[in-house]
């Protein structure tokens, strides 16, 4: 067995960036850009008020107060798409609204409620001192700036600063394309009626669902019984994808057949088993280039192994430059106890106080066990051997959907 570091560094080792492609902005969610983004005109392109009210010199407002209210004339309105042609003179006002150009003459803005208007004068309520309320050009983005270096994870703040730069279609890393191949005699699709020693195949949605969530596009390839040519059959036509998932048959049992199919269709194993639990089968080959990470069958194996191997392999693939999910040291509400030599990953539950973050165990930690990780909101990581008491300190890994967190560590 090797260490989970280890296991790690080959699988990341063993895969690369993908090629990039155009889209649409709003199809930039969830993306990486695989281009650097300048700005063409500065943001904003001109002086605007930066809220509803007059424009006026802010000398002119000198000793204004309620008590002393400063009276202006009020030559005009300006609105947002708008623009004065104008000059303002002294002791002249103009009425404006947010966004909209500042009039030439113009250096400050005072919001409508320190005001009092009457018909064609405006009484100002407070002094001003230039600048104030304005937003000047190219304060936010410079011409000719970089904004967004490639790399960049596209969230809505993201999508907003390409929309204001005038980018219609952006290019972006491209999403992987996950072949997913579930084995087992045993497992029934779920379109198919219950019969006696039979379950359905759970493995194959939820190892979807974390492709999805990890940005990839899930490919689903089986079930495919426990036979060594329907497997290789289904294997090979797996290496159509960007990587290939399987689950199940990497164990020792006398249908674990997946690390001997492989290596019979010629592929390099390089990762037989990891010292963890659970997951220990793990199984990581390279077949004609094609990533195949081989998951344990039973249900939280497979998705712990998912999210501690795949997951940052995918994120690498799509041009993350965060691979993994993000730590946090929390404080044990329950002792937990890890009575193997491995270190163990359980399945947890958060909650936050003012002190920070408590955690408990969602129940039960059988491999086989999926509410444990449907409530789940990290993986603890408790040394081997190690009984962690009330009120001490412990690692978890959030499961979240955007990670910013430093490599994975040891226990």
């Amino acid at each position: 067995m090797i260490a989970v570091e280890e296991a790690l560094r080959i699988v990341l080792d063993s895969v690369e960036k993908l090629g990039w492609e155009y889209v649409a902005l709003l199809d930039t969610l969830g993306r990486v850009l695989a281009e650097d983004i300048a700005a063409a005109e500065p943001i904003p392109a001109w002086d605007n008020s930066a809220m509803d009210g007059y424009a006026l010199r802010a000398e002119d407002s000198h000793g204004a107060s309620e008590e002393q209210p400063v009276v202006l004339q009020m030559i005009g309105t300006v609105g947002a798409g708008q623009i004065f042609e104008g000059f303002l003179e002294k002791g002249q006002a103009i009425r404006i609204m947010t966004g909209a150009p500042l009039p030439g003459g113009a250096d400050a803005v005072i919001r409508q409620e320190d005001t009092h208007a009457t018909g064609q004068e405006v009484c100002i309520l407070q002094q001003l001192r230039p600048g104030q309320n304005v937003r000047y050009a190219s304060e936010d983005v410079k011409a000719g700036e970089q904004v967004l270096p490639t790399g960049t994870f596209c969230r809505p703040g993201v999508i907003g600063l390409l929309a204001a730069l005038g980018r219609r279609r952006v290019a972006v890393y491209q999403r992987p394309r996950v072949g997913i191949l579930a084995t087992g005699d045993e497992l029934l699709r779920w379109d198919e009626a219950p019969q006696p020693g039979k379950i359905y195949n759970s493995n194959s949605y939820a190892m979807a669902a974390q492709v999805l969530q990890a940005g990839g596009l899930p490919v689903l390839l089986g079930p495919v019984a426990d036979s060594k040519d329907l497997l290789a059959q289904h294997l090979r036509e797996g290496l159509q994808t960007d990587l290939l998932l399987t689950s199940g048959g990497i164990s020792v049992g006398d249908f674990d057949i997946i690390a001997e199919t492989l290596k019979e269709l010629g592929a390099e194993v390089l990762v037989r088993k990891v010292n963890m639990r659970p997951g220990k089968p793990f199984t990581f080959a390279l077949l004609e280039q094609t990533p195949i990470c081989a998951l344990p069958g039973n249900p939280i194996s497979c998705m712990v192994t998912f999210e501690l191997f795949v997951r940052p392999a995918l994120r690498k693939m799509q041009g993350h430059r965060s691979l993994f999910h993000p730590e946090i040291t929390a404080v044990a509400a329950q002792s937990i106890r890890n009575k193997d030599h491995r270190p163990a990953y359980l399945r947890v539950i958060l909650t936050q106080t003012d002190a920070g973050y408590v955690v408990r165990l969602t129940g039960d930690q059988g491999s086989a066990m999926l509410h444990s990780m449907a409530y789940a909101d990290g993986l603890a990581c408790v040394p081997g051997e190690t009984e962690i008491p009330v009120g001490s300190q412990v690692r978890v890994l959030l499961l979240g959907d955007e990670p910013a967190a430093p490599a994975l560590e040891s226990c």
